[in-house]
């Protein structure tokens, strides 16, 4: 199995869990009593999709590499997010949503990987989109790494205003207690 096929499994269940896994909070989960939307994801692909079609071919040749080593570095991180990601999404259970929500009975998960991120799902997708960037080598993947830095910067800080107007001291706790996105980093400043 090459390098190419092995991001292509681990984003095939990837997908798969997640297409899976919405059909399944579709009928099942609690209803939604808050919603916040952002319309980050829209921006984002309008913003891909002009990059792709007004980038001369060969422009990102610049930041594409084959170094065997690195590829390898590159994989573990991607198959290592992947199991991450799919932990978190399964421990989250029905509290999951495409975007910010606070549904019936809404209960703050702090279990499983929720103990060591705040957000292991987005921790797990930065994983993945990183990953396959440094193990295929290809400019156009990191770009599409820092796109999705953006955007999900922007959702979380969504999503813990929601909290914290939810849960209120039990977050802020929480928060205190638990990094943002890289299990035992802390950043000191506004965020975090």
């Amino acid at each position: 199995m090459n390098i190419a096929q092995l991001n292509g499994i681990c984003w095939g269940i990837f997908i798969i869990v997640w297409s899976l896994g919405a059909i399944y909070n579709l009928f099942k989960a609690p209803t939604v009593i808050q919603r916040r939307f952002p319309y980050d994801g829209l921006i984002a692909g309008v913003l891909v999709w002009v990059v792709m079609q007004y980038t001369p071919p060969g422009y990102w040749t610049f930041v594409t590499f084959h170094v065997p080593w690195l590829q390898m570095v590159g994989t573990v991180l991607l198959i290592a997010s992947t199991m991450y990601i799919l932990w978190a999404r399964f421990v989250i259970g029905k509290m999951w949503a495409s975007h910010a929500v606070v549904k019936e009975g809404h209960k703050l998960v702090t279990t499983g990987p929720y103990r060591f991120t705040r957000h292991p799902i987005y921790s797990g997708l930065f994983g993945m989109i990183l990953g396959s960037a440094i193990s295929l080598g290809h400019g156009l993947i990191f770009l599409g790494f820092i796109i999705a830095l953006l955007i999900f910067m922007n959702r979380i800080r969504v999503e813990e205003n929601l909290m914290i107007s939810t849960f209120g001291d039990q977050y802020i706790q929480y928060k205190k207690r638990v990094p943002q996105l890289i299990p035992g980093i802390k950043f000191r400043g506004k965020q975090d």
